[in-house]
């Protein structure tokens, strides 16, 4: 009679960079915050300033510190357009992880349009690089400390812009459950407000559907809510733009709640999850 063995596969972790291109955690967290870009005079900016460039964001995911910068939706829209237009991923000695592109595309996938400010892409890495994160997750002993960018510069090798994914945040990456909205992100950067795509993202997190309480929905989002006139100044935006959001799936319930279910709009989100080895049987 013939034995049986069983073997372990090794995960597969440039599959998993090249069909999606951000962890759950990541749209749920705060870790981008919900603006295009942060104004040096508001309370937002003072207060990290004054807490030695920390930003701190606890949500029912998890407990969240940006160090360095503060990341917004633009770093997100960036990092997401050049995983979706990658013309090549591979792993690099030491776990890191190379994503080579074209600034060219990138830059047109992130404006709709042609662009050549490969100065302002590279400032924008910048700051993802010297920015770092520590992220405890809820109901779990996971925790992790991570950059996302190591570097990035040039490759005559490969003839196209090259960008060096830390080893951290590839642990990171690979043990959590990932995202692919890369054909729906097209008609998400249309969105002109870093809130609704904020939201948006959020919700696209959840496999099935969610919902949520808006004023916890801002939270959790990390919008900066300074005082009462910019939290009204953001429910107001939300429940103005009813018929865009639902348009991705999001309802608008009166009594300020917002509803999402994956399955009531057309869309080719899948999902991955976490790294876990898996066994086959064979027989000799």
């Amino acid at each position: 009679m013939a034995k049986k063995k069983q073997l372990t596969l090794e995960f597969d972790v440039i599959h998993k960079f090249e069909k999606t291109i951000t962890t759950a955690n990541e749209l749920r967290t705060g870790i981008f915050a919900p603006i295009d870009k942060i104004s040096a005079n508001s309370k937002t900016y003072k207060d990290f300033i004054n807490n030695g460039r920390k930003r701190t964001i606890e949500t029912s995911w998890g407990k969240t510190i940006i160090k360095g910068n503060i990341l917004t939706q633009t770093h997100r829209d960036l990092l997401d357009c050049i995983l979706a237009d990658a013309k090549e991923v591979k792993e690099l000695e030491g776990g890191a992880i190379a994503v080579y592109f074209s600034t060219t595309q990138i830059l047109k996938s992130y404006s709709g349009k042609i662009n050549t400010n490969t100065k302002w892409l590279k400032d924008k890495l910048d700051e993802i690089q010297n920015s770092s994160i520590e992220f405890k997750q809820n109901n779990s002993q996971d925790y992790y400390s991570f950059s996302i960018v190591d570097s990035h510069a040039f490759s005559t090798k490969h003839n196209s812009f090259g960008l060096v994914l830390t080893s951290a945040y590839r642990k990171f990456f690979e043990e959590q459950l990932t995202i692919n909205y890369k054909k729906e992100l097209p008609k998400l950067l249309k969105v002109k407000s870093a809130l609704l795509r904020s939201i948006i993202r959020f919700f696209w997190s959840h496999s099935i559907g969610s919902n949520m309480n808006i004023e916890t929905l801002l939270k959790t989002v990390g919008f900066p809510l300074e005082s009462i006139r910019m939290k009204q100044k953001a429910i107001k935006e939300i429940k103005d733009n009813i018929e865009l959001l639902s348009e991705y799936g999001i309802v608008f319930e009166p009594k300020s709640k917002l509803i999402y279910r994956k399955s009531s709009f057309e869309n080719s989100i899948t999902f991955m999850k976490g790294k876990e080895k898996e066994k086959i049987t064979i027989s000799d």
